[in-house]
């Protein structure tokens, strides 16, 4: 998992929720932090590589919204159906820069984003509990 100043291996569910509390913790005196969790052994990559694996985007830290970004085949953002489009302005931290999702963007309530982060770390897919739509 990569965010502002951090890149920290998971290898354990009991690791993967000290890291998203310690996330979570650290946007309580600043914005939300969005995540890039990519599978094991890819942490030196960036986005501009050849080889740059499928891998997810996270925003978390803010108390009732979140986004996750599916960085791979079919790429996108999830959302939860029942759960309308977020408040517009939200910002997150995206390695010392603020990035500001469109409120279709945060249909995600914090808990399913962690969620997503679990299942993606566990099956190296693309998490299956939200619906997606296409990035714009």
């Amino acid at each position: 998992m990569i965010w502002t100043g951090h890149t920290r291996t998971v290898a354990t569910t009991a690791d993967l929720a000290a890291t998203l509390e310690e996330i979570t913790i650290q946007t309580s005196t600043g914005l939300p932090m969005a995540v890039t969790v990519l599978p094991a052994g890819h942490e030196h990559l960036t986005p501009y590589d050849d080889d740059f694996p499928d891998c997810l985007e996270v925003g978390l830290g803010h108390p009732e919204r979140a986004f996750v970004r599916w960085m791979g085949h079919d790429g996108g953002y999830g959302y939860q159906p029942d759960l309308p489009p977020g408040p517009a302005g939200l910002r997150f931290d995206y390695g010392g820069q603020p990035i500001h999702p469109e409120p279709h963007e945060l249909r995600v309530s914090p808990p399913a984003a962690r969620h997503a982060v679990e299942e993606f770390i566990t099956t190296g897919q693309r998490p299956t509990h939200l619906l997606w739509q296409p990035a714009q």
